[in-house]
């Protein structure tokens, strides 16, 4: 699977970039390079790795330089200064220095892009606009249709194939978009605000449908957008720009658990930390094994090994099964639960007010690291996990 790197990427619109460029160097600001030489900065140092089958996300407001910074990527907008590698195929391509017919090459072959406002041919059918990409790399009409048959089924439109564009909601549109992209075989797709124009609950739709296409098909995801609550569900890590600059970078969770700025803590300052809050992060950590037992609250034990692997849990001294959190809908004995340290804490919450409502254990392999209460629950949502 391919990577992608940048390192010192900088746009710079205006005639004569290397005055403005001269001026950021001698520490002048966005405003001030605008305002003495009428050039505008887009993008401004910006270094990351995009690892293999990682979909990372660029986000910020309008105007923040996130779309500018995707279109650097394929070399849709020229970088003023810095380089972009992608790491695919066992070689090392230059996409900064690649000529016409290596630019042309790299975006037929290994790099797809998905438009915000779809990009359609209308006069073309559902399949021919998939196979477009195909037809361009010269693939025969035949094994064209076979694969577009098959994408098309990928994103759910079976059937539409004769269809044309204006014959479809946006939502399916989008599937279209989609399936074009994954068309080439390119490992490497850029999106560019590709929901941002559905419906809300197509948009869910169609960002449940990119998870799933991740898992199946795996892909190296360069994926942009305004809308923080899409980046912490979609995103592998994020990167958050502001005024051309990325101002942090990380995970969803330490986005959401440790703001580097006051730009950042006001993003995530209304966000919904369940999705992304880790049971290892919330949970109760302080306790103490007393003849290998552990008690987690008044009527619920459990029993370690020298090793603080969970051998046995207790509800009332009664000796019970410890299951994985993962089949409460199917366990019919008492049983205490327990989680991996990544289960995000809304499936803790779904499995306790389904199940029950007693401490989860979390475990890392078989070892016990913690467990889950109500008021660790109750504090990571209202602390975001900060402990503040």
């Amino acid at each position: 699977m391919p990577s992608i790197e940048l390192e010192g990427v900088y746009k710079i619109f205006g005639e004569e970039p290397e005055k403005a460029l001269e001026m950021i160097e001698e520490g002048a600001g966005k405003d001030e390079v605008r305002e003495k030489t009428g050039h505008v900065i887009g993008v401004q140092d910006i270094s990351f790795k995009i690892k293999d089958n990682e979909l990372f996300v660029i986000m910020g407001l309008s105007g923040s330089g996130k779309s500018t910074l995707l279109r650097c990527v394929n070399r849709l907008v020229n970088p003023t200064k810095g380089t972009i590698t992608l790491h695919a195929d066992g070689s090392d391509y230059d996409i900064t220095a690649a000529d016409k017919e290596s630019l042309r090459e790299i975006r037929e072959t290994q790099v797809s892009m998905v438009f915000q406002n779809f990009a359609l041919f209308p006069h073309r059918t559902v399949a021919e606009n998939v196979s477009f990409g195909l037809e361009i790399q010269g693939v025969d009409k035949t094994e064209r249709n076979k694969k577009a048959k098959e994408l098309i089924e990928v994103v759910g439109l079976e059937g539409f194939g004769d269809s044309f564009p204006s014959q479809l909601s946006g939502g399916m549109q989008q599937r279209v978009g989609l399936a074009r992209g994954l068309a080439t075989g390119a490992e490497v797709l850029l999106m560019d605000e590709p929901f941002s124009a559905l419906d809300p609950l197509i948009k869910v739709e169609m960002q449940n449908e990119l998870l799933d296409l991740m898992e199946e098909m795996q892909r190296t995801v360069l994926f942009v957008t305004h809308d923080l609550d899409e980046a912490l569900k979609v995103g592998d890590r994020i990167t958050i720009m502001d005024a051309g600059r990325m101002v942090q970078k990380g995970t969803p969770e330490e986005i959401i658990v440790n703001p580097k700025t006051e730009y950042v803590a006001d993003f995530v300052e209304n966000a919904d930390p369940s999705d992304v809050l880790r049971a290892e992060t919330v949970a109760e950590k302080d306790f103490r094994v007393h003849d290998h037992r552990v008690s987690l609250d008044e009527m619920t034990e459990v029993e370690v090994n020298d090793q603080n692997e969970v051998v046995q849990g207790y509800i009332s001294g009664t000796p019970v099964p410890v299951r994985p959190l993962e089949d409460y809908d199917s366990i019919e004995e008492d049983a205490i639960l327990y989680s991996s340290k990544d289960t995000p804490i809304s499936k803790i919450m779904r499995a306790r007010l389904a199940y029950s409502s007693r401490p989860v254990l979390v475990l890392r392999d078989k070892e016990l690291i913690g467990f889950v209460k109500e008021s660790n629950i109750l504090q990571g949502l209202l602390e975001k996990g900060r402990g503040d």
